[in-house]
């Protein structure tokens, strides 16, 4: 089986065997939801048991690899905001207003979240 991230969503590519040509043949069987690990209907059509343990099993590290990819980045944030704002200066005037105000709509949310759970 093989996976194929797109978006939230994991195509699911299972070989085939083709009679024809005598060989098998990568083919889309359905695809998985990532955040929620929900399988698509044709994919639970398509797929043995063994092969939904094999996605299912697939999907709960791809769960654990995001959570730890988020936990760095969360980690590293005060970094990269210091990071930032040394090059801020020499960007582009139009591109710095962007990033500016796309920075401070995430602050904003930053700081909800912070306040709603005591955090500050």
């Amino acid at each position: 089986m093989h996976f194929r991230i797109r978006g939230n969503n994991v195509q699911l590519i299972k070989p085939v065997l083709n009679e024809e040509a005598g060989r098998t043949k990568p083919t889309l069987v359905g695809s998985a939801n990532l955040l929620t690990g929900q399988l698509s209907e044709k994919a639970e059509a398509a797929l043995s048991d063994e092969e939904k343990a094999q996605v299912t099993k697939w999907l709960e590290r791809r769960q654990i690899l995001n959570r730890k990819k988020a936990e760095v980045e969360i980690l590293s944030l005060a970094e990269t905001m210091t990071s930032a704002a040394k090059l801020l200066p020499d960007m582009d005037e139009d591109l710095g207003r962007e990033v500016v105000a796309e920075v401070l709509l995430a602050a904003q949310d930053f700081r909800r979240v912070a306040r709603k759970h005591q955090l500050m």
